[in-house]
């Protein structure tokens, strides 16, 4: 069984792929974030390499075929 998409992200990481998922820009991210367009490039490039992923479209179509909801604690 393959790992949920947010399992082998960092919680940052897993707040830059929903963004992304919802269609926001990497600047979008960055100011509702309050981190920088560089730290986002990182953030995403680092998730699109742990999900196998190479384009935004990859991403959210697996945030959204697995869902975003959160985690119960």
């Amino acid at each position: 069984m393959e790992t949920a998409w947010r399992d082998p992200l960092s919680p940052r990481e897993r707040e830059v792929v929903a963004l992304v998922a919802a269609g926001a820009s990497n600047r979008t991210i960055g100011y509702i974030l309050a981190i920088s367009d560089k730290a986002v490039e990182k953030h995403l490039a680092s998730a699109f390499a742990k999900l196998g992923a190479v384009s935004r479209t990859q991403i959210a179509s697996r945030v959204i075929t697995e869902g975003a909801g959160r985690r119960a604690r």
